[in-house]
């Protein structure tokens, strides 16, 4: 805690105290009212932190020249200044955050930066490479920062920079043999990557290099060599995770009763962490009471988690439905918890009420737990266009229409709310003239879209502009063959007068789909 006058220690302590409640938007309100340069470093990480949260970017801003967070050495300020010279585009000042990070005393910042570039990699390429360059050019780099360079250098396909600094590297060095194992399991076969992974011993390497070679073994596809190197990390959450991951793609009930048993004798796990671990293990055993048992205990420890989703998952895995339902529900409608939990309890509800076949029963079951999660997200246009997608298929053309339109207000270059908007003022409102603008304009933002290629086509057709059609429907078919698609072609061939044609792809779409409309139209026609 710094050291404060009394007024402002009180009022640090209420921020921290409505923090932890949860409460964020009045807890950053400490933050606002204080002079950004006379912040503590403590103060700007956690200030920092909130303002991601909440969207304040503008504050975040205000950040660039204050002396605290230029000079910090706690390494969450260093990543903060990472990231901020990226997001300003100062390959200078990225150089000198990314440096400070591999250098930091504290392994984890090795791991941060990665964490950084990887994050923000396809936005802010140039200045990416930009820093790379400025920081291999440096002349003093250690073993360590030269490989951890030539990763980079190499997997963004600057291959002079690569040479350069593999180059450098001692040759009988553990550095030098990684990055030659790191080209082997990039450019040669299979079996030359397994055995130089192989050759390699984890006792001969620190942490951040198995890692490394870790990221090596999990490309190469070999499951033993990924379990291998999985194992030789210090075992943490995440790690104990990976492995359960693992077991799950091979299923061996020995080794996850196994694992199960160190995970329990682990002192260093939490009482989330433990729980949430053994429920994951129990779910692979179809042990459903036990994961049940382990899932309630890991949520009594108030931690935002999945575990509040797969607990809804093997409630209904022992027939209690209600319950799973009940819980989903809540999840989905609690506003502590992230849109991406509450999003999974609502695509769980629905797969259940697949599962259960509920539309057999009632069609208004879906209906309602889609507009249920409309009314949590509004904004949400795949969850929306999902919704209206299912209108159509119910027949219910208006409705579905006014979804699309409400999709399309908020999001004008929406390309698949425009062909599907587009296509059915086309066929099932009759008014392909209305039709054409917003075909054209899904045309415009996904040319290569197999769907959106065949509307476009069905839409040329419809106004009569038949050799323009047929160069989208070719390509839509040559993309993605489909019955729709050889019916529309059908179509066009005849109108044109080629009847084999016609005839050729009326075969092609009915062993496709041998129910599909718009074919037995045409195989009518052609009797």
């Amino acid at each position: 805690m710094p050291d404060l006058q009394t007024d402002r220690l009180e009022a640090l302590l209420e921020s921290e105290f409505q923090f932890q409640s949860g409460q964020f938007k009045q807890a950053f309100s400490y933050y606002q009212s204080q002079a950004a340069g006379q912040l503590s470093a403590e103060e700007l990480l956690r200030g920092m932190q909130l303002a991601a949260v909440l969207g304040e970017t503008s504050w975040l801003a205000t950040l660039d020249a204050v002396p605290a967070l230029a000079e910090a050495t706690q390494i969450d300020l260093i990543r903060q200044r990472f990231e901020r010279a990226l997001l300003a585009g100062r390959s200078d000042s990225a150089q000198q955050a990314w440096q400070a990070l591999v250098r930091h005393p504290d392994e984890r910042g090795i791991y941060i930066s990665r964490a950084v570039i990887e994050t923000h990699a396809a936005r802010h390429q140039l200045t990416l490479h930009a820093a790379l360059a400025r920081y291999a050019g440096r002349p003093d780099l250690t073993p360590v920062e030269r490989f951890e360079l030539f990763q980079f250098a190499y997997q963004w396909r600057l291959e002079n920079l690569a040479d350069r600094l593999e180059g450098g590297l001692p040759p009988e060095s553990a550095e030098a043999a990684l990055a030659s194992t790191l080209r082997e399991c990039v450019e040669g076969a299979a079996d030359a990557c397994k055995r130089r992974l192989q050759r390699l011993d984890p006792l001969d390497l620190n942490e951040w290099q198995r890692r490394s070679v870790l990221v090596l073994a999990q490309k190469s596809g070999d499951a033993q060599q990924h379990r291998r190197w999985l194992e030789a990390l210090p075992q943490d959450g995440g790690t104990y995770y990976q492995r359960i991951v693992l077991l799950g793609r091979a299923m061996d009930d020995v080794k996850a009763r196994a694992l199960m048993a160190q995970i329990r004798k682990d002192a260093a796990l939490d009482g989330f962490q433990r729980p949430a671990l053994l429920g994951s293990l129990s779910e692979l055993l179809k042990d459903w009471p036990e994961a049940e048992t382990n899932y309630r205990e890991a949520l009594e420890n108030g931690v935002p988690t999945t575990a509040s989703v797969r607990l809804a998952v093997v409630l209904f895995r022992q027939g209690k439905q209600d319950a799973a339902f009940g819980q989903l529900q809540a999840v989905a409608a609690d506003a502590d918890l992230s849109d991406e939990i509450r999003r999974d309890a609502f695509q769980t509800e629905i797969q259940f009420h697949r599962i259960l076949r509920s539309d057999e029963s009632d069609v208004e079951v879906l209906n309602a737990i889609y507009r249920r999660g409309l009314t949590h997200w509004p904004q949400a246009n795949p969850l929306r266009y999902q919704y209206a997608m299912r209108l159509f298929g119910q027949e219910r053309v208006e409705p579905a229409m006014s979804e699309l339109q409400t999709i399309l207000k908020s999001a004008p270059a929406d390309a698949e709310a425009l062909n599907a908007y587009g296509f059915t003022l086309a066929k099932e409102l009759n008014k392909p003239r209305a039709a054409f603008k917003p075909i054209a304009q899904a045309f415009l933002l996904a040319p290569e879209q197999p769907e959106i290629l065949d509307s476009f086509g069905y839409v040329l057709f419809r106004l009569g502009r038949d050799k323009e059609a047929l160069t989208h429907l070719e390509k839509a078919w040559r993309l993605t063959p489909s019955a729709v698609t050889a019916g529309h072609l059908g179509q066009v061939f005849l109108r044109l007068g080629d009847r084999q044609q016609a005839y050729d792809y009326l075969e092609k779409g009915l062993q496709l789909d041998a129910s599909e409309a718009e074919l037995l139209a045409l195989q009518e026609r052609l009797r």
